[in-house]
Parts: structure tokens; C-alpha cells; sequence
């Protein structure tokens, strides 16, 4: 059969800033968005929050295998796959623009409803247009080299969503969320233009001779791979550990670090330089050991960098934000291999199932694949809205050039807060390394005691305005007031939770790494088998 076109390799590909971009910046910012590092400004409560991320990837892994099944046996003049792309992409760029702009600036129930109905819809609509999209690879790619090719050209296009990704920080930091989710928006529809209006489907004769399955009927076959049980447990528990670490990035930047959102393009920087140049050498890798090999070195790999965060401030030389960057660097060799491999892994899976069946069904696959991958994607979202707020004390960091705002607002003994209470805003004159402590109300000259990176700092009362300060975290304590009620401090990050969350994304591709010893299927002379039996 006759190799793919570039042209065509390249039109396939671009659809992979479409299903990588949005889906990064909804791990990553949406959870900023709503849950940002300060609790003061909170627009859901974070557990609430969690369980809603939850239920979308609930409703994107049960609706994926529907999809799929739908797909796999719809017919029409344009194909199985493309009518569902072509009708899905504009609805789903504008439900991820909307999803960025919740109706009230703060914390209230109706943001938690619009977030519920914008995280179904986001979801729902994310399936509807890639599991289609997945399931064209197998079908227009059928060598085992070719596939390799064609998922590196589509890894290309990821890396690129990627670099726009590790640009947003920018973009918030200078225009806002609207630029952000716009930006974004434009792009996904953009990239995903070519795939379905240049990509045809193989026309499959004698396609229709089997009666067509039930959908239950023809997820229980797809189980019944053993190779792709296999699979389908390795890379599920990967994505909680890659999706536990990207969301933690801008959470470290911001309160581990201390620094802006704009530094969070910075420290992605290196990851994703390292994530370009190994894209092509793992292709290269792929090609003499296998694909089999090379996904134990991405599963092993990304165990080590994911611990290695642990690591940060007890490094003999450069700053934490620089130990940082030299992790994010290590962590991008074993991800271009994720980014690479497993939808060539997959493909093979297909036909091996082809070979059992005499069915093609690729979409099932990537839809049942998907139930498992979006439930343990929710499962991290929920994990590091409790594991990064362990042992937190209100602790903040006051970063070299930034300033801080503590706000304690006393409530009465009858449960209500007194007159005065709204906190004011930082002022735009306040200099580095300055803290401001804002008590409400301001009748009440609450006493407080300021603690810093050498102990107490400060004790005062009543609002007041310290500069000078060195960098570091800080905290305060509210003191008592008779007939007054005790501000509590807010969750916020800790190093030691953020830490922990790393170990347990580490955890997570240990267990992907030993579930995949036991893939069976191995690639000779062109070829697949399963272990020493050849299939095709």
C-alpha cells in the first residue's frame, strides 16, 4: 500500500493542537481560574470544584465509548468519523471560551452551577469531536512505521498547542482570561479546519457483512483484548501522574516560588524544548527497539523526574526556581515519549482485535480507553484540591519583587461580621517587599502577630503597612478579641503538600511502568505477534 502523503501526514497531525491545547489549559488554568492559590479569591469552593472537574470527566469517559460505538458503525456520504468532526468543532470552541468567564467576580453558588453545565457541555463536546479523530489513525495509517511517523508528525502539532500552552501565563499576566480562553479558542478551531475538510476515509467494502453489535455487546469484545487491558490500565494511571503534575506547575510557580503567572512560561520553557528534541529520538528508538521498550523507558523515566521535585532547596547549587527548570527539562524526555507512542501502541491493539474478530472497530478502543483515562484524569483534579493544602497554615510567599495582602475579618459572637468588613485592594503604590495587614472591621484594632523566613517579624495592631521585608514565607496570627470571633486562616498551598502530590503522580507511573511488563504484543521484521505467536 502506498505511503501517506506529507501533505496528509501533516493536515492529520495538526488536529493534535486541537485535542492537546484545550485539554492543557483546562488541566492546568482552569483550576487557577476558579481555585486560585489565594483563598481570599476564590470562585468555588476548591472540594466543590474538584467533584465538578469530576463529574465532567465521569461524563467524558461514559460518553466516549457512545461516541465511538456511534461512529463505528454510522454511515454517510462523508465517512464514519468526519461528520461528527465537522459538526462538533465550533460548538466545542465556544462552550471552552465561555467556560473561562463565570457569571459573578466571586466566590457564590451560581458560579459553581455555570461551572457544572460549561464542564458537561466541555466534555461532551471534547469526545464528540477527537475519539473520532483518534479512530481515523489506524485507518489511513496502516504500516507499523508509518504509524510511528504519522503519531510523531501529530506529536509535532501536540508540542506546538504545548508551546502556546506554556505562552498563557503571558497572555494572563498581560490581557486577562478573556485573551486567554480567545486566544485559545480561535486556534482550536483553526488547527482543526484541515483534518476535516483534507482528510478522506477509506471507503471499506464488505464492511457492513457483520450485523452490527450492541454497544455494551462490543465494549465487553474490546475488554476481552488482552493486550489492550494492558494498555488501557498503564496509560490511565499515567495520565493521573501527568495530569497531577501539570496542574501543579502554576500552584508551584505561584506559591512555592513565589512569582507571577508570566514566570510559569519561564519554567515550562526547558520542558518543552527537551519535550521537541526527543520527540524525534524516541520516533528514532521506536523504530529499533520497539515501541514495547521504549514505553517501560517513558513509564520508568517519568517516575524519576515526578519524584525528583521532592528534591528542590536541598540541591547544593542554584536558586529553587532554577532546580525547578533543570526537572521540568529532565521531565520533558520521558513525556515526548507519552506524546509519541501510545496511540501507535493502540493502533496495533486494533489489529490484533481485527485479527480475533475479523471486525474493524477503531473508535471502541479509543472510547473505552478513554472511560478509565478521564475518570483517573478527575481523580487527580480531586487529589490536588486535598493533597497540596496539607499541614497549611495560611502561609504565603513574598517573592523579591511582589508584595502581600493579609485580610482577617472578625466576625460578631452572633455569627455576623461587623460594618466595614470588604478587605481592601493592595494599593498599585505599594513596593516590593512590602506586606499589608488589613483587619475588619477597622474599629476593632485587632492585635496580630507576623511571622517570617527567621521567626517573628512583626506584632502590631489594627491595619498597617510593613516594607523591607526580605523575601520568603510569611505568615500571621490573629490575635483574640472578647465578643469576636477569630479569623481562621485560608487553605492555601504548602511545600509540603505540593511535594507529596509529586510523589504521588511519581506513584502513579511506577504502577503504569509494572502494569506494562506484561504487554504481550511485540513487533519483528515489520510485523506484530503476540509474544512468539505472529498475528499479521
Amino acid at each position: 500500500m502506498a505511503e501517506l502523503p506529507a501533505r496528509k501526514r501533516i493536515f492529520y497531525g495538526m488536529g493534535g493542537l486541537t485535542m492537546n491545547l484545550p485539554d492543557l489549559l483546562v488541566m492546568q488554568w482552569l483550576v487557577v481560574r476558579y481555585v486560585p492559590p489565594d483563598a481570599q479569591r476564590h470562585l468555588v469552593p476548591a472540594a466543590l470544584f474538584g467533584a465538578l472537574v469530576l463529574c465532567g470527566r465521569m461524563t467524558e469517559g461514559i460518553s466516549n465509548p457512545i461516541i465511538a460505538h456511534w461512529s463505528d458503525g454510522f454511515e454517510s456520504r462523508w465517512g464514519r468519523r468526519l461528520p461528527f468532526i465537522r459538526c462538533g468543532i465550533v460548538p466545542f470552541a465556544l462552550v471552552f471560551f465561555l467556560m473561562f468567564s463565570p457569571p459573578i467576580s466571586h466566590m457564590h453558588w451560581l458560579n459553581a452551577v455555570y461551572a457544572f453545565v460549561m464542564l458537561q457541555c466541555y466534555f461532551l463536546l471534547y469526545s464528540t469531536i477527537i475519539t473520532p479523530y483518534l479512530a481515523l489513525l489506524p485507518e489511513i495509517a496502516t504500516g507499523l512505521k508509518e504509524r510511528v511517523d504519522l503519531t510523531t508528525t501529530q506529536s509535532v502539532f501536540i508540542m506546538v498547542g504545548t508551546f502556546v500552552f506554556a505562552g498563557m501565563g503571558t497572555i494572563l499576566e498581560h490581557w486577562g482570561w478573556a485573551a486567554l480562553a480567545g486566544c485559545a479558542a480561535v486556534l482550536i478551531t483553526l488547527f482543526f479546519i484541515p483534518v476535516s475538510t483534507m482528510i478522506q476515509e477509506k471507503p471499506r467494502p464488505g464492511g457492513s457483512d457483520h450485523e452490527k453489535l450492541a454497544l455494551l455487546h462490543s465494549i465487553r469484545l474490546a475488554l476481552q483484548n488482552r493486550p489492550f487491558r494492558f494498555v488501557i490500565l498503564s496509560t490511565s494511571c499515567y495520565w493521573f501522574g501527568l495530569n497531577g503534575m501539570l496542574v501543579l506547575v502554576p500552584h508551584w510557580v505561584l506559591s512555592f516560588l513565589g512569582r507571577s503567572e508570566g514566570d510559569v512560561t519561564l519554567l515550562m520553557a526547558p520542558f518543552l524544548v527537551v519535550n521537541l528534541i526527543f520527540f524525534f529520538v524516541f520516533n528514532a528508538l521506536a523504530g529499533k527497539f520497539g515501541k514495547y521498550i521504549m514505553m517501560l523507558v517513558t513509564y520508568l523515566g517519568s517516575a524519576l523526574a515526578m519524584a525528583s521535585w521532592v528534591l528542590v532547596g536541598h540541591l547544593p547549587c542554584g536558586s529553587d526556581f532554577s532546580q525547578s527548570a533543570a526537572i521540568m527539562a529532565f521531565f520533558g524526555v520521558p513525556v515526548a515519549g507519552f506524546m509519541v507512542l501510545p496511540f501507535a501502541v493502540l493502533s496495533d491493539v486494533v489489529d490484533y482485535d481485527e485479527h480475533l474478530t475479523g471486525r474493524r472497530r477503531e473508535a471502541i478502543f479509543f472510547g473505552v480507553q478513554g472511560i478509565a483515562q478521564k475518570a483517573m484524569i478527575g481523580l487527580s483534579v480531586v487529589t490536588f484540591t486535598i493533597v497540596p493544602y496539607i499541614h497549611s497554615n495560611g502561609a504565603r510567599t513574598l517573592r523579591a519583587d511582589g508584595e502581600l495582602m493579609f485580610s482577617g475579618i472578625y466576625q460578631s459572637a452572633e455569627g455576623s461580621p461587623g460594618a466595614n468588613t470588604s478587605p481592601e485592594p493592595p494599593s498599585a503604590e505599594m513596593a516590593p517587599g512590602t506586606i499589608r495587614v488589613d483587619t475588619s472591621p477597622d474599629s476593632l484594632d485587632a492585635p496580630w502577630t507576623l511571622t517570617g523566613p527567621k521567626g517573628v517579624v512583626h506584632q502590631g495592631k489594627g491595619d498597617e503597612t510593613l516594607s523591607g521585608l526580605t523575601h520568603g514565607r510569611y505568615t500571621i496570627s490573629w490575635g483574640d478579641v472578647p465578643g469576636w470571633a477569630t479569623p481562621k486562616h485560608p487553605r492555601v498551598p504548602t511545600p509540603f503538600g505540593l511535594k507529596l502530590m509529586a510523589l504521588l503522580c511519581s506513584l502513579a507511573c511506577v504502577i503504569s511502568f509494572l502494569l506494562f511488563i506484561k504487554y504481550p504484543i511485540r513487533e519483528r521484521n515489520g510485523k506484530i505477534s503476540l509474544l512468539d505467536r505472529p498475528l499479521c
